[in-house]
């Protein structure tokens, strides 16, 4: 059996979907763990060679934003990053797309990214996201974008790990402390009823965390479905901790095998 996650499911009311991923952001930004990702996605833009990228699952898509500012000039330097999510959320769509100065731009369109579209067809980017998919949903998206020559880099800052899931509790309990510094004011009195008084929020937030590290793909679990599905791929992967995320970030970067060169007469 596969558990849900409520992020995932379209009945769960909307102030959930908003302020999850608003929460998010807000404890990337305290944490700042996006910055351990920064080498590992800046070898991958590198070796790919290609002058867009694709996030799937991009949900809010400021994460995106925050790790493609911190990247080297020579690595960001006309580079182009498009946000997509299958249910692209109008409120984050409008606030990435106004600033119109920027090299990222949100897909209005909903984008399944088991079926990328042509014209979208660049190398992909999954912000913990990729432990959404089913293990044959995995292989579907790594098999058909190793066929289409695009590689695909996998950050993940949920672990199954004994530290990754101190993090989810820590995290939630959090809640109870910031929700007034997170929520916007016109919204408080719904967040602080289904925060303090019927504690839905931070117990569904809770759950999604859990059920999120039980999920998570591993760089084995990633490296045995490209051996036993007998995908030409080479996969590489880097774990980094920081002290203010003992836990720890994982980077998986999977890249369409190359041909070995003939050897010299």
């Amino acid at each position: 059996m596969r558990l849900f996650e409520f992020g995932d499911m379209e009945w769960a009311p909307g102030w959930y979907h908003v302020y999850m991923r608003r929460y998010l952001v807000f404890y990337y930004k305290l944490f700042q763990y996006f910055k351990l990702w920064i080498p590992a996605i800046s070898e991958c833009i590198k070796n790919t060679g290609s002058t867009s990228s694709l996030e799937c699952c991009a949900g809010s898509g400021e994460v995106l934003g925050l790790i493609v500012s911190r990247l080297p000039d020579n690595i960001s330097h006309n580079k182009k990053f498009i946000l997509s999510d299958i249910s692209p959320l109008p409120e984050f769509v409008q606030q990435v797309n106004a600033k119109l100065d920027s090299n990222i731009r949100y897909s209005e369109i909903a984008i399944d990214a088991t079926e990328i579209p042509k014209e979208l067809d660049f190398p992909r980017i999954f912000i913990n996201s990729f432990h959404h998919f089913t293990p044959d949903k995995a292989e579907q998206i790594i098999r058909s974008s190793m066929q289409n020559g695009q590689g695909i880099i996998i950050l993940e800052y949920v672990r199954h790990t004994l530290l990754g899931y101190i993090s989810m509790l820590a995290g939630t309990l959090m809640i109870l402390v910031t929700l007034p510094f997170v929520v916007r004011l016109k919204d408080l009195p719904l967040m602080a009823l289904l925060t303090y008084i019927l504690p839905l929020f931070p117990l569904m937030f809770l759950w999604d965390g859990i059920v999120s590290c039980l999920r998570v793909y591993t760089a084995e679990k990633l490296s045995t479905i490209v051996s036993e599905q007998k995908i030409a791929a080479d996969l590489s992967s880097v774990t980094k901790r920081s002290l203010l995320y003992p836990a720890g970030v994982l980077a998986v970067t999977i890249l369409p095998k190359q041909d070995p060169k003939p050897e010299k007469a």
